[in-house]
């Protein structure tokens, strides 16, 4: 059988330890035994809505079109004035 070595980080062990106990596993059988039952009901665990949502809006504008950027000034200060329009939005709404 295949072995993997997996870094984890030291904060994520005490949840990991409760999660075997409960499945009275050790944490590798319980990450083990995870993975397999996972990739055996091909099940992707999807992000929350709004993490998706902002996938979506990267992918989107990834696919441009792009714009050249002549005066880096003025395009801050349109994005300020774009950003300042939508808080008074908010404040008000």
């Amino acid at each position: 059988m295949p072995q993997f070595t997996i870094d984890l980080p030291e904060a994520v062990m005490p949840a990991l330890t409760r999660k075997a106990q409960g499945w009275n596993q050790s944490p590798e059988g319980f990450l083990s035994a995870y993975v397999v039952t996972c990739l055996e009901n091909d099940e992707y665990v999807p992000a929350d809505a709004e993490h998706q949502a902002l996938e979506d809006i990267l992918e989107e504008r990834d696919k441009g079109p792009f714009i050249t950027i002549t005066d880096m000034k003025a395009y801050r200060e349109s994005i300020r004035a774009r950003v300042m329009e939508r808080v008074q939005q908010h404040q008000h709404a």
